[in-house]
């Protein structure tokens, strides 16, 4: 039992669901019927079969109406170079579980995955078969570049935190005087201080801080010392021959008290920590250029070999102009290559690029390739039909007469104003063929073909008449039978048996065009009438070696069609002429 779904154009689609054939029962379905796009949603598992694999990706059948698009990266989760392998693994008609991604293109196109961890399912192709995977090099990339992205905001933190420490802590001897060695040049101040210490030896009072301190400090509070004692004792007077003091950059003096003096050696140490992470960060990034610039000669070199090795591949296709161009470059005189690359062209829809390569390869096809260079003028004249306007044709029409055969470029043109239903300028041209070329019969057959295919009968009629006037009488007898050939194609059967039938009567010795009359009749006739042929002509008074091919035929028609009465009447008919003519022969 089945479910007739529809019944058009002689073609019966059926169902074998049960929901169908027991339409009362209340079983669960367990796969919904899918009639429209509208019937499915992101996320959704949903069965199907595999219609077919094409370059595009892999056509699932979710219903008859329904087909949904599978990415190779969304079939399985390993690199297949070569598609083959997935029409050994995913024949055409195969039951599959598939997620739904989404519904694209105006709720047009369903985008469908086969993914172990979409569906659930195990992976099409094995493990076994030993395939790159194709996130693992992803990870890889990712991960290194999160690294690199990671590494300076790092250092920078780490750099941050340690100049906000130094800043709480601004006078820890150390650190400070490291900081700012650079722009104050401390080792030159302490030599100054010692030499002036040495000169003019003091008593020195002892701090409690005096061991954590710097030279700088050391010397201001000696300085403080010997001006407190001075003042006690002569407050007014200074001396004469007080040495001149350090005159020190950066704002500094030595009058200023402890709390004065933070100041300048905070803001020091803040332009000097800024400097320093300015320069180191210029370093880190030089460094990393030349770590990227080595990862990009690793990739470009990895792009090369793939590239060379997909060029090295003699079923690649080109998919480009560049690729094209080296085609073009290793068969210059081949005229597909050249109408692949107008039509690659086309499909972009870059009219005057298409135009160029037509021109190109005019100049670059040899003069002795009339063919190929006659290939690349219909190429040329089917785009300017298409693309161009009527007077761009008649231009390439009248350069491509001009370096053809005239006859060739004329029908090409008619059958290209044929196809594109452009058919008052294919009469036009038709009837200017007719005058030009009134002696070739192949231009009266292909204007009889015209009119025929557009069910002008009585035109075919009254042409044939014309043809055989202006045609010589030895050709005569072709074209009779190849209109009537015509008309049992395009015309009228009738007509076309009756032009034989008057052919064979007025020449009954030409086997050619009885052999053309079998040959239609058993296509097109009964096989009454077929007989009846075949009857007459082994009747006929021709050489033996003729009669003999067509007793041959006669006898291989009934055993395919006939039965074992008419194989043996055959049989009987070829032995009486046999002995009909032996019997001629003694006499």
């Amino acid at each position: 039992r089945c479910y007739i779904l529809s019944n058009e154009n002689g073609k019966i689609q059926l169902s074998l669901r049960q929901s169908r054939l027991n339409q009362k029962s209340n079983s669960k379905v367990e796969d919904v019927e899918i009639t429209c796009v509208k019937d499915v949603k992101k996320g959704q598992l949903v069965r199907g079969y595999v219609k077919s694999i094409t370059p595009l990706g892999v056509f699932f059948g979710l219903s008859t109406s329904v087909t949904g698009h599978i990415l190779f990266q969304n079939v399985s989760p390993y690199f297949v170079q070569k598609h083959s392998l997935y029409e050994k693994y995913l024949p055409e008609g195969k039951l599959l579980t598939a997620k739904v991604l989404g519904v694209t293109g105006k709720g047009k196109h369903i985008e469908l995955s086969l993914l172990p961890e979409d569906t659930g399912m195990p992976c099409i192709l094995p493990e076994s078969l030993g395939l790159p995977r194709y996130d693992a090099e992803e990870e890889k990339r990712e991960a290194e570049d999160r690294e690199k992205r990671e590494e300076p905001k790092l250092k920078m933190k780490q750099r941050r935190t340690n100049s906000e420490s130094k800043q709480e802590n601004p006078l820890e001897p150390d650190q400070g005087i490291v900081q700012s060695r650079k722009k104050i040049k401390l080792h030159w101040r302490l030599a100054n201080i010692r030499n002036y210490s040495e000169t003019k030896p003091k008593k020195r009072k002892i701090c409690p801080g005096d061991e954590n301190d710097s030279g700088i400090e050391v010397y201001y509070r000696e300085e403080d010392d010997q001006e407190e004692e001075a003042d006690k004792k002569k407050p007014k007077i200074r001396k004469p021959a007080e040495a001149p003091r350090l005159q020190v950059s950066m704002g500094f003096t030595w009058d200023e008290d402890i709390n004065a003096m933070n100041v300048p050696v905070l803001n020091q140490k803040e332009e000097s920590s800024e400097s320093e992470e300015e320069e180191d960060l210029q370093s880190k990034l030089k460094k990393q250029t030349k770590k990227e610039k080595e990862l990009e000669k690793q990739k470009k070199e990895k792009e090369l070999c793939k590239l060379e090795a997909a060029l090295m591949d003699p079923s690649r296709q080109p998919q480009s102009a560049d690729d094209f161009d080296r085609l073009v470059l290793s068969s210059p005189n081949s005229s597909i290559l050249w109408l692949q690359y107008m039509a690659f062209h086309l499909q972009a829809t870059e009219i005057e690029k298409a135009r160029a390569v037509a021109e190109r390869a005019l100049k670059t096809i040899c003069f002795r390739e009339e063919q190929e260079k006659l290939n690349v003028w219909v190429a040329l004249l089917n785009l300017e039909n298409m693309y161009g306007s009527e007077e761009t044709l008649m231009k390439i029409f009248e350069r491509a007469v001009q370096y053809n055969e005239p006859l060739k470029v004329f029908q090409h043109l008619c059958d290209i104003y044929a196809n594109s239903e452009k058919y008052k300028q294919a009469e036009e041209l038709y009837h200017t063929m007719l005058k030009r070329f009134r002696q070739e019969k192949s231009v009266w057959l292909k204007y009889a073909a015209f009119l025929l295919k557009r069910g002008q009968t009585e035109a075919t009629h009254r042409l044939l008449e014309r043809a055989l006037k202006a045609l010589p009488t030895k050709e005569h007898v072709d074209v009779i039978s190849r209109f009537a050939q015509l008309e049992f194609r395009f015309g009228d059967p009738q007509h076309a048996k009756a032009l034989f039938e008057s052919t064979l009567n007025t020449y009954p010795k030409r086997t050619d065009i009885w052999n053309i009359y079998m040959d239609i009749m058993i296509k097109h006739g009964s096989q009454k009438e077929v007989r009846d042929i075949f009857e007459r002509v082994i009747h006929l008074s021709l050489a033996p070696k003729k009669m003999k091919f067509f007793f041959k035929r006669y006898l291989d028609y009934e055993k395919k069609f006939g039965t074992m009465e008419s194989v043996l009447a055959v049989k009987r008919a070829a032995v009486e002429y046999v002995e009909t003519r032996s019997s001629h022969a003694d006499t």
